[in-house]
């Protein structure tokens, strides 16, 4: 196989000859073998980026940082090396530089990028196995695919086609020189147990099972098109914000058209695609159960729950708890939880309430108990809170994410919904006018009220 001609084919069959190229170059054999057939094409090195992340994991961390920075003056192409710390290590270590890593990586590609990632032919097999461990139905088992899209531009594998003996062949006639990854040889890692252990033996017995486990995950891809020309054909039917799916709708399919639906809008809502239990869960306590249900199914850092005739995705945040903000100032505030911030005196898209006196306290307060009784001023009478966001269709889970403003804490104003009519600039007479102050509040960035 001639791997230049190859790379040039993939770029030309996907119309990437005017892309900005980003590589991530870990510094190891697939990713120095793709980085020098790339140099030895036809590509414009000026559209060539290589960024190196450093995890920060091995002792020999900083080494191939230098390393992968050497190779890049040799080539003369751009270079940026980023250093990442792992946080979310409740997904394991392998699955927490994994998502440091592409995090890193995502920081350099824009609409008009490509990145480059030397998976190949072997690491598929690896994936399909591992699919095979989990369970996984088709999407599982499609495996990779050659190129993916990202929330800003693409994510490309030129090498998935090509196996590791002819990377390694590639690397020995080339003169190439890599740095070797200690861990790689761990079997503890599920990936290295299976190449190490698994895929080697396989293979011996039976030579072309890699190339057989590519061709298994290329059909399964292609099932797994047809899967998605279905689920796009059913959530054109779903007149909801996309964040939102007609549990209506989901009923009036199949069992295996809800399967599939429920995939499709948890992935374009970039939800981890749910396991077999938690998708049963999805559809025991959300599709057959009331309206005044509250379920909530956790998928790593979202959250599925029902809200009236719909399924909702909401971000897997603390709610927030009783607090009173003093606004002695008027200076901006900061709301917790990126909640938003509020301004006094901003003439634009504010709410005119009348000013408190002089002795007023004024707060900016969260959590009032439903039962409180607020009065609108487009409302003729007092309603408990609770009602009213029933009314407003505000979910149960964000009512606590409301800040209300009040004055000596009695409320004020529901910031972003409405002004208590005690409050209201109109409800004062003419000759009161000439003693009323005008207070001018705006709050901006209020999560809460998207679903």
């Amino acid at each position: 196989m001639n791997l230049r001609r190859s790379l040039e084919q993939f770029f030309i069959s996907h119309n990437f000859q005017e892309q900005v190229l980003v590589l991530a170059l870990s510094g190891g054999i697939d990713s120095v073998v793709l980085l020098d057939a790339l140099m030895k094409s036809s590509y414009d090195k000026d559209k060539i980026l290589a960024v190196h992340v450093n995890h920060g994991i091995s002792e020999s961390s900083q080494r191939w940082q230098e390393f992968c920075e050497a190779q890049c003056r040799k080539y003369q192409i751009s270079c940026v090396s980023e250093q990442v710390e792992l946080t979310d290590m409740q997904l394991g270590l392998e699955g927490a530089a994994r998502k440091a890593r592409y995090q890193a990586l995502a920081k350099h590609i824009t609409q008009e990028s490509v990145l480059l990632t030397a998976q190949h032919q072997d690491d598929q097999c690896e994936t399909l196995l591992l699919a095979l461990k989990r369970g996984s139905g088709v999407l599982g088992l499609a495996g990779m695919l050659p190129v993916t899209e990202l929330s800003l531009g693409l994510h490309a594998r030129p090498l998935l086609d090509v196996s590791q003996q002819v990377i390694n062949d590639y690397a020995a006639t080339n003169d190439l020189q890599w740095v070797e990854d200690d861990s790689n040889t761990n079997t503890d890692f599920d990936r290295n147990f299976l190449r190490h252990d698994i895929i080697a033996t396989l293979n011996e017995r039976w030579p072309s099972f890699s190339v057989n486990a590519a061709r298994s995950a290329a059909l399964c891809q292609q099932q797994t098109a047809l899967a998605q020309e279905i689920a796009q054909l059913d959530f054109s039917n779903n007149k909801q914000h996309q964040s939102q799916l007609s549990i209506t709708l989901l009923n009036q399919l199949s069992q295996a058209r809800i399967n599939n639906l429920l995939r499709y809008w948890l992935t374009k809502n970039e939800v981890m695609l749910p396991s077999f239990k938690q998708l049963e869960q999805i559809k025991a306590q959300c599709l057959t159960q009331s309206e005044d249900s509250n379920p909530l199914i956790e998928i790593g850092h979202k959250q599925v729950r029902r809200y009236l005739d719909n399924l909702v995705i909401t971000s897997a945040k603390l709610n927030t708890e009783k607090v009173t903000i003093i606004c002695d100032d008027f200076k901006d505030v900061k709301l917790p939880n990126d909640l938003g911030v509020v301004s006094f005196n901003q003439s634009d898209n504010s709410l005119a309430v009348i000013a408190p006196k002089k002795d007023q306290q004024v707060t900016i307060e969260f959590c009032l108990p439903g039962q409180y009784k607020a009065w609108p001023e487009s409302r003729s009478k007092r309603r408990a809170l609770k009602k009213l966001w029933h009314e407003y269709q505000i979910p149960p889970w964000q009512r606590s994410h409301i800040p209300y403003l009040c004055y000596d804490g009695i409320l004020v104003a529901a910031l972003g919904y409405w002004v208590e009519k005690s409050f209201c600039v109109e409800q004062v007479t003419l000759l009161e006018q000439e003693d009323c102050q005008i207070l001018q509040v705006k709050v901006t960035d209020m999560s809460h009220q998207s679903l």
